[in-house]
C-alpha cells in the first residue's frame, strides 16, 4: 500500500528525513518511532504530498499512485486518511462533529442514506454512541475525539490510516481504548496502518514492523519482533530500556 525509496526530505541545506526504504503491506501496521524531530512526522507528510515548504526527492508510491509525480490529492480522504495527534484543534470549533462528518462526506460524494449508513457503521466500529454527533468538539474527551476521527477516516472509506501519535496527549486508561480500537481494526478489517510514536509500549502492542528513526536518519529497521527482542542499534537500545517498568516486573526482573 505505501512503497517509499530513497526518500529525502530538505529545508535548504539541512536534511529533515532521509529514508532508504520503507513498504507497508495491505492489512499490516508499520510504526515508524524516534524521539522528538527524528523526521517521522514529516516522513507522514511526505506520504500525503503536505511538504510543499520542502524539497523532496525520491519515490513514494499510495495505493498504486506515484505521490512525489502525481501528487496525493486524489488519495487523500477517499483512500488515506490522516488521524492527528489532537484532533480536537483539527475540527471547527463551531461546529457540532455531525456537521464535520456530513460536510466531509459531501466532499467526498457520499450524501443521503450512503452517509447515514457509513456513519451509523463507523461509529459502531469505533465503539462511539451516535449522540456524540450532537456536540462540538470541546464537548468530547480527548479519547472521543481519537475514535471521532478515526470514524471519519473509516465512513469515507479510507484504506490507509496514518496515524501520528494517536495516544501522547491521552491517559493511560484512555489509550488503552484507543490502541484497543486500532488493534481491532486492523485484525479484523485488515486496515492498513502506519503509525508515529515515540510510545514504544504502544508500538509493541500492535506494530508488525518498525523503523526506529533519529536526528532524520533510518538508524534501525525490521520486523517488530526482531526490533524489539534483539535490536542492532544502540540508539534502539536506548530506547527499549527507557520504557518505564511496572514495580512488579522490576522487582521480578531482580529475582
Amino acid at each position: 500500500m505505501i512503497e517509499i525509496r530513497d526518500l529525502e526530505v530538505r529545508i535548504g541545506d539541512q536534511v529533515i528525513a532521509a529514508v532508504p526504504a520503507l513498504d507497508v503491506a495491505a492489512g499490516t501496521c508499520a510504526a515508524i518511532v524516534g524521539e522528538s524531530g527524528s523526521g517521522k512526522t514529516t516522513t507522514l507528510m511526505a506520504v500525503l504530498g503536505l511538504l510543499d515548504h520542502a524539497e523532496v526527492s525520491g519515490s513514494i508510491r499510495a495505493c498504486g499512485v506515484d505521490v512525489t509525480k502525481d501528487g496525493a490529492d486524489g488519495l487523500r480522504g477517499s483512500k488515506i486518511a490522516l488521524v492527528m495527534q489532537s484532533p480536537q484543534g483539527a475540527f471547527t470549533p463551531t461546529m457540532r462533529l455531525g456537521a464535520v462528518l456530513r460536510r466531509t462526506l459531501a466532499k467526498h460524494g457520499i450524501k443521503g442514506a450512503a452517509a447515514a449508513e457509513r456513519t451509523a457503521g463507523a461509529l459502531r466500529d469505533v465503539m462511539l454512541d451516535a449522540s456524540v454527533l450532537r456536540r462540538y468538539p470541546h464537548e468530547v474527551s480527548g479519547g472521543q475525539a481519537q475514535r471521532f476521527a478515526l470514524a471519519v477516516a473509516l465512513a469515507l472509506g479510507a484504506e490507509v490510516i496514518l496515524a501520528d501519535e494517536p495516544t501522547s496527549a491521552l491517559d493511560v486508561t484512555v489509550q488503552a481504548e484507543v490502541v484497543n480500537v486500532l488493534r481491532r481494526l486492523h485484525d479484523e478489517r485488515g486496515l492498513t496502518v502506519l503509525l508515529v510514536s515515540h510510545d514504544l509500549a504502544l508500538v509493541s502492542a500492535i506494530a508488525d514492523h518498525v523503523t526506529v528513526m533519529k536526528q532524520g536518519r533510518v538508524v534501525e529497521s525490521g520486523p517488530a519482533t526482531a526490533v524489539f527482542t534483539a535490536p542492532a542499534s544502540p540508539y534502539t537500545r536506548e530506547l527499549i530500556a527507557a520504557i518505564p517498568a511496572l514495580p512488579e516486573e522490576a522487582d521480578h526482573a531482580q529475582s
